[in-house]
């Protein structure tokens, strides 16, 4: 920690260094020249910087503009190479779903062309299992279909009524008609029209097999490639992340975190995904069953794997059940019970296990994965929407590895973009009053039990000053002097007031205790700022802090450079502890001064000097604090508070 030095106001001005007396005349020549010289210089014209000055303030547009053609071509190639990066995506989404089978395969010490194939032929196994059951259960449920059609038109004859009265737009719909029926028969009678009629060519079977078959063998290609990208992939894993990492660079040590991050990730969010889906589909199933819906485990399993598709594969998967359910049962009791156990399920899965298993898996945010499954399905169609999450997540991946493309992890990550000090200065800077006490109310309810205490309550308003208001007001201390307007800087004293009148308001003090007769007065403190309004908000604090901590203490709305200026000390009449604090980066020759007038006019303060620019600074050396003439120093609210209650007369003492 920084040693104590003295202000700049303390050191000692330079005199001129004594020397042989020089004749006006030389001392006029030599400004002559001097004259000439820069005169010399102006003339020479601009310098260099002044010359690149136009050209390096239009880099960042530059930059801008560079990045944009960039993702625009990037975005382009996307497009058009859809249809050969859509296998190689799935591929490598589905490695990642195997891969782990297979590494615990080969640990197990199975060779691992051994371990793919097993765990492919399983796999492979457990898709045509799923797929001949579900075929003979859709086959099973298409015989029995034509059973229910007497029960769909009586309850459509019972629901046609309602729907039969008079719309709110049949007038218009029946003026548009009548409109488009004269125009019709004007156009008839103005020119006749001779009919013809265009009669196709009757096709043969073996095209109608060439067409059937041209329908089929794109969806059969692309399966096949993708089948065998994946065995590619689960084949060389290793080399093929040794030549991801050397395409990314010579940091290896970044890129090989990167690639960890984001299979962690990726393989994380397939298995929670999985998980999720599981527990939706079997409860479907067993609860579909219990009502009396046909088909229960297939609309189970149908419910499992349509919610692998964000967004369009729950509401698909419960179309089907409310269908059947309708079909089946002459009442509407069968319905009823389906909609609740589908409306039922959706709550559980959307608040409680999705977000117990998820957790931050991801990293991303929820506005990010519903632009990013917009953007691939626009993109890359149904596929895009199914990938759209892994591969959102390698973009924030390599936003938060690579310099460069940092705004990644910005735009799509979960994470805070600041911290709650910087978070609160926001608002503040904006004049935001209310959404600042919301963060300040947030940040102390963490920190209380849902029955809190007096003393915890002071606890957690004197954390909440320390940890996030100070370095906020320490953050506006720096930009006063170098960036802020004096209509800023007015917005920010007025918003910091309202902030804390609110505060004291929420959080109020217990009452004091009297004092019996024959003790000594309790003790009183004045927290009052030095100079600037945010030195005064900060006595605001420390008098809040004082009382929620049973201190009878308060503030004043004038800084003590202005009661030393205009020499009016009334209003410390009957006090006997003054708290100056300061904001200032290195005041302390400024309040020597202070110190030392007020020990003239009050010598029966005790004077504390509160340091909050100095944060993280050792405690002043007492030789400091004796030349200061204070008493006494701290440099956060917690240990003003400490000092003072530790100074407080106990029962015991007083006794």
């Amino acid at each position: 920690m920084p040693p104590d030095h003295p202000a700049p106001d303390d050191e000692p001005v330079a005199q001129p260094v004594p020397g042989p007396k020089r004749s006006q005349r030389a001392e006029l020549r030599e400004t002559g020249r001097s004259s000439g010289r820069s005169a010399g210089r102006r003339r020479a014209g601009p310098s260099t910087q002044d010359t690149l000055a136009p050209l390096l303030a239009i880099v960042p547009g530059l930059r801008l503009m560079v990045g944009m053609v960039i993702a625009a071509v990037v975005i382009l190639g996307l497009y058009v190479g859809r249809d050969v990066l859509l296998p190689v995506a799935l591929a490598a989404l589905l490695g990642f779903l195997l891969d782990p089978a297979v590494s615990r395969l080969k640990r197990w010490g199975m060779p691992r062309v051994l371990s793919v194939a097993l765990v492919m032929v399983l796999a492979l196994g457990a898709l045509g299992a799923g797929a001949i059951y579900v075929g003979g259960q859709v086959t099973s449920l298409s015989a029995e279909l034509p059973t229910y059609q007497n029960t769909i038109r009586q309850k459509l004859r019972h629901v046609k009524p309602y729907f039969n009265g008079p719309g709110v737009w049949d007038g218009a719909v029946k003026v548009l008609n009548t409109v488009e029926t004269e125009i019709g028969q004007g156009d008839a009678r103005t020119r006749r029209v001779q009919k013809v009629e265009v009669q196709e060519p009757t096709v043969k079977p073996i095209q109608k097999a060439l067409e059937l078959l041209s329908k089929v063998a794109e969806p059969l290609a692309t399966t096949g490639i993708v089948f065998l990208f994946v065995v590619l992939i689960l084949l060389d894993r290793s080399g093929l992340q040794d030549r991801l990492l050397r395409l990314m660079g010579p940091n290896t040590h970044m890129a090989s975190d990167a690639l960890d991050d984001a299979a962690t990730r990726i393989g994380q969010y397939l298995r929670m995904q999985l998980f999720v889906n599981l527990s939706y589909g079997v409860p479907m199933a067993l609860g579909l069953w219990w009502i009396g819906v046909p088909g229960a485990i297939l609309w189970g399993i149908l419910a499992a794997v349509l919610r692998f598709v964000p967004y369009i594969g729950p509401m698909a998967s419960a179309v089907f059940p409310l269908t059947l359910a309708f079909a089946v049962d002459p009442g509407w009791s069968l319905l009823l019970w389906t909609l609740a156990l589908i409306l039922l399920l959706e709550l559980l899965s959307n608040n409680v296990i999705e977000p117990w298993l998820y957790g931050a898996s991801t990293g991303l945010s929820t506005l990010s994965i519903i632009l990013a499954a917009t953007f691939w399905t626009a993109l890359w169609g149904p596929i895009g929407l199914i990938l759209s999450t892994p591969l959102t997540v390698c973009l924030l991946v390599l936003g938060r590895y690579i310099p460069g493309m940092g705004f990644l992890e910005i735009l799509l990550g979960s994470q805070a973009v600041f911290d709650p000090p910087e978070k609160l200065l926001q608002r503040l800077w904006r004049g935001d009053v209310d959404q600042a006490i919301d963060v300040a109310s947030e940040n102390i309810d963490q920190a209380l039990s849902p029955k809190p205490s007096q003393h915890e309550q002071a606890l957690a308003v004197t954390q909440f000053y320390d940890q996030v208001a100070v370095p906020a007001l320490l953050i506006a201390a720096q930009q006063y002097r170098h960036s802020a307007s004096p209509p800023q800087r007015q917005r920010l004293s007025e918003a910091v007031a309202m902030l804390l009148s609110g505060l004291q308001r929420h959080y109020r003090p217990a009452a004091l205790t009297p004092v019996a007769e024959g003790q000594p007065p309790a003790q009183t403190v004045v927290c009052v700022g030095m100079q600037w309004d945010i030195d005064r908000h900060a006595a605001t604090m420390a008098a809040h802090a004082l009382r929620l901590h049973g201190v009878d203490s308060s503030t004043r709305a004038v800084s003590i450079e202005t009661v030393l200026r205009q020499g009016d000390l009334s209003l410390y009449d009957g006090v006997r502890h003054l708290c100056i604090c300061s904001f200032h980066s290195n005041p302390l020759g400024k309040l020597s001064q202070m110190c030392e007038s007020l020990r003239l006019r009050c010598p029966q303060l005790h004077i504390t000097v509160m340091l909050l620019g100095a944060p993280g600074r050792g405690p002043l050396r007492p030789a400091t604090l004796g030349s200061m003439q204070a008493d006494s120093a701290a440099y956060r609210i917690s240990d003003l508070t400490a000092l003072v209650v530790d100074e407080e007369p106990s029962d015991k003492d007083a006794a």
